[in-house]
């Protein structure tokens, strides 16, 4: 057997057996929302931080990790196969605050699933070049995690005959199976998205982050948007912008929407849903 079957069998045992402690979740959750609310008022040059609330519900939600190296995100879901084929059907996570299990589905099983066609037909109906992409994963995660009992399915799309490592248009969605209600949407290479190394003015990321949400049949009215961050990387070329929804009869942040060079996301606060 060649180093490379070998090197991917053994990534696939330490995946299988890896586990992370919901103490150390909520450890990571409760430092980083409150570095988060304790740097909000401060200067809004400040990304990184203001990023956290959006990065904290989007890895806690979605399987696979994509948001901040999406080259090497893209060789670990290549390594493990993570594609709805016999070698990765299911895994378990379990410690003393979680046990659930996530389950690859085959095409009959996203055909006969109603979320998975409701979340299909939404993303399809927003972005339609889709409907000729590939369903590459499907999975259902369902158990307790963290204390709290989950149902959740994570779909990601890519455009045919392309692969993870070479550049390509992309749309992830985590949706709750049992009523459909979206947890986290981010599409790559689909329009809108902030162009190269640019900051945008805020009402241009506000109509951008707008018609975003309108493809995607989320609802902005009641809310109010506010731009928080809005950076460029001058050393990577990419430029970021950040805009919350807030609740227009307390204030209270519900949801926001991160732009970034070539990718654009929706992301809800963990205690709300749309």
């Amino acid at each position: 057997m060649s180093i490379e079957p070998q090197l991917r069998d053994k990534l696939q045992d330490c995946a299988e057996a890896m586990e992370i402690p919901s103490e150390m979740q909520e450890r990571i959750q409760e430092n980083s929302y409150e570095r988060y609310r304790n740097d909000k008022y401060k200067a809004k040059s400040n990304l990184k931080v203001r990023m956290v609330a959006c990065m904290l519900a989007a890895t806690l939600l979605v399987p696979v990790v994509i948001y901040n190296g999406p080259a090497v995100a893209a060789r670990i879901r290549a390594l493990l196969n993570l594609s709805g084929t016999e070698d990765m059907r299911s895994f378990i996570t379990k410690d003393k605050d979680s046990d659930y299990v996530t389950t690859n589905l085959y095409a009959d099983e996203i055909s006969g699933n109603q979320t998975a066609q409701e979340v299909l037909a939404r993303i399809y109906r927003g972005f339609p070049e889709t409907r000729d992409f590939d369903i590459v994963s499907a999975q259902i995660t369902k158990g307790i995690r963290g204390g709290e009992q989950i149902h959740l399915l994570n779909v990601i799309l890519m455009e045919k005959g392309k692969t993870f490592e070479e550049p390509h248009k992309e749309v992830v969605a985590n949706v709750d199976v049992e009523t459909g209600q979206i947890h986290f949407v981010q599409t790559i290479g689909l329009e809108p998205f902030a162009p190269p190394a640019s900051n945008l003015q805020d009402s241009e990321a506000i109509a951008m982050a707008g018609a975003f949400l309108k493809q995607l049949d989320v609802r902005s009215d009641g809310y109010w948007p506010e731009v928080v961050g809005a950076h460029a990387d001058e050393a990577l070329g990419i430029g970021q912008s950040i805009v919350i929804y807030k609740r227009a009869a307390d204030g209270k942040e519900m949801f926001q929407v991160n732009l970034q060079e070539g990718s654009t996301s929706v992301a809800f606060f963990p205690s709300e849903k749309p």
